[in-house]
C-alpha cells in the first residue's frame, strides 16, 4: 500500500479536487434521481385522473 506524503500541497490540492468533483457528481446524480420520481409521480397521476381513476 502505497502511504501519500502530505508535506506536499500539490498532492493534498489534487485529492480535495477529485473529492470536491465527485460530490457535486454524486449531488447533480441525487437531485436527477429524485427530479426522475417527482416527474413519474406526477404523470402517472396525470394519467389516472384523465382515465377517470383518480375521480371521486
Amino acid at each position: 500500500m502505497r502511504e501519500s506524503d502530505w508535506d506536499d500541497d500539490s498532492g493534498y490540492r489534487a485529492a480535495v479536487r477529485r473529492t470536491r468533483i465527485l460530490m457535486g457528481f454524486g449531488l447533480v446524480v441525487a437531485v436527477a434521481v429524485i427530479g426522475a420520481v417527482v416527474v413519474t409521480a406526477l404523470g402517472v397521476a396525470l394519467v389516472l385522473g384523465w382515465a377517470g381513476i383518480l375521480d371521486r
